[in-house]
C-alpha cells in the first residue's frame, strides 16, 4: 500500500465517521404534517430556514456525502495499474519455452491412443 492509498483511506475513514454523527445529529422530519394540519410556509421561521441549525446540518451532510464519493474515486484511481491488465507483447525477444517430457508424454499416449484404436478395428499394424 502507498503513501497516496494510505492517506485516502484515512482521510475516507474520517469522513465516514462524520457523516455518521452529521446524520445522527439531524431530527426526524415530519413529512405531511403541514398538509393535514393546515400550515402555511409563510411563517418567519420558513422564510428563514437556511439560517437554522437544520439546515446548516442538512447542507454539511450533502458536502461531506460528496466528499466521500470523491475520496472513494480517488481510492480506486490510485489502486489502478494499468500494466497488469495487459502483458507486454511488443517484446519479441521473449520466447516459449516447453518441457521435453511434457512433449513425450503426449506423444506417447497419443501412440497410445493410436494403437488401441487399430487394435478395436481389427487390423494390427506390424
Amino acid at each position: 500500500m502507498n503513501v497516496l492509498t494510505l492517506i485516502l483511506a484515512l482521510l475516507t475513514l474520517a469522513d465516514c465517521i462524520l457523516i455518521i454523527v452529521l446524520v445522527a445529529l439531524q431530527n426526524s422530519k415530519k413529512g405531511l404534517s403541514g398538509v393535514i394540519t393546515g400550515g402555511s410556509g409563510d411563517s418567519y421561521y420558513d422564510r428563514n430556514k437556511g439560517l437554522t441549525k437544520e439546515e446548516k446540518l442538512n447542507k454539511g451532510t450533502a458536502a461531506a456525502c460528496i466528499v466521500l464519493a470523491l475520496l472513494m474515486l480517488g481510492l480506486f484511481l490510485s489502486q489502478y495499474k494499468p500494466s497488469a491488465d495487459k502483458p507486454d507483447t511488443s517484446d519479441t525477444s521473449v520466447t516459449e519455452s516447453t518441457d521435453v517430457s511434457d512433449v513425450s508424454d503426449v506423444s506417447a499416449a497419443d501412440a497410445s491412443g493410436d494403437a488401441s484404436a487399430d487394435t478395436a478395428s481389427g487390423s494390427v499394424s506390424e
